[in-house]
C-alpha cells in the first residue's frame, strides 16, 4: 500500500503516524499527547505485548528481528512515519533506518533533546530497572554529542505499573506526583521515562517546580517538524 499523497503542499492533515507498543498502558498517553501536539495526525497505535513479555533484560537478535519486522510491516503499509512507544528497543532504530525510507524515531531522542534545553541536571523516573539504565545511557550520550556533560538524578519506582493496573490512574498519578515533586528539588527539569507516564503531565506540570518532560509529547512534536514539509514525488512539478 503506497503511501496518500497530501491535499495540498505542506499537508498534515493525511500523515499517518505508527506507534509500536510493548505495552498496553502507553496506548492511550500517545492518543493524548498526539491530541495535544500534533493533532492533524492520523495515529495507528500497533501493540504486540510479546515484545514485553519475551523482554529477560537484554535486547537479543531474535527481539531485534521482530521489531525490525513490525517497522518493515508499518513501512510497507502506508506509514508515513514511525515512532517507538516502546523504551527496550530503542537501539533497533539505528539499523531500522536503513530498512525504511520513512522517518524513524525512538522513544528516547526527542525528549533527551528538549530535555537537555533546560540544563545539565536531569531527573528520571522510570518504572523498570532497564528503563531506567537506558535512559541514563541515551541522556549522556545525547549531552557527549552537543559536547556537555549532564548530571543525571535517578529515581526507580517498580511499583507504579502494578499499581496503575490493581488501583487505577487516580493512584498511578498520585504516586507518580509525589515521586515527580520529591525529584524536582534539586534539577532543572523531570524526565519521564514510561510512556505510560505521560497521562498525568498536565497534572504533573501543575504541581512541580521544575518543568516536566514526556516522550509521547516531545514525539508528537518532533514527528510534526518532520513531517511538516513533506518531499512528496512530483509535488513542485
Amino acid at each position: 500500500m503506497l503511501p496518500r499523497p497530501p491535499d495540498g503542499a505542506g499537508s498534515l492533515s493525511l500523515m499517518r503516524i505508527v506507534m509500536i507498543h510493548a505495552l498496553a498502558e502507553s496506548v492511550p498517553p500517545v492518543r493524548v499527547a498526539f491530541r495535544e501536539e500534533f493533532p492533524e495526525a492520523e495515529v495507528v497505535n500497533l501493540l504486540d505485548e510479546g515484545l514485553s513479555l519475551d523482554f529477560a533484560g537484554q535486547l537479543t537478535p531474535q527481539l531485534r528481528r521482530r521489531m525490525s519486522q513490525l517497522i518493515c510491516y508499518c513501512g510497507e503499509h502506508g506509514a508515513d512515519a514511525i515512532g517507538l512507544a516502546c523504551s527496550f528497543f530503542a537501539p533497533v532504530v539505528e539499523t531500522a533506518r536503513d530498512l525504511v525510507d520513512i522517518p524513524v524515531v525512538s522513544s528516547y531522542s526527542p525528549v533527551m533533546e528538549e530535555a537537555l534545553k533546560h540544563g545539565n541536571r536531569i531527573g528520571i523516573i522510570a518504572a523498570f530497572p532497564a528503563t531506567l539504565r537506558d535512559s541514563d545511557y541515551y541522556l549522556r550520550r545525547a549531552a557527549a554529542e552537543q559536547g556537555r556533560t549532564v548530571e543525571p538524578e535517578l529515581c526507580l519506582a517498580e511499583e507504579l505499573i502494578p499499581l496503575l493496573r490493581t488501583q487505577g490512574a487516580a493512584a498511578f498519578e498520585a504516586r507518580l506526583e509525589e515521586l515527580v515533586n520529591g525529584l524536582a528539588a534539586g534539577v532543572d527539569a523531570v524526565l519521564l521515562g514510561q510512556f505510560s507516564m505521560a497521562t498525568a503531565l498536565t497534572r504533573l506540570q501543575a504541581s512541580c517546580p521544575a518543568p516536566v518532560l514526556s516522550g509521547p509529547h516531545s514525539s508528537a512534536r518532533k514527528l510534526k517538524e518532520l513531517l511538516s514539509v513533506p518531499a512528496w514525488p512530483g509535488l513542485n512539478d
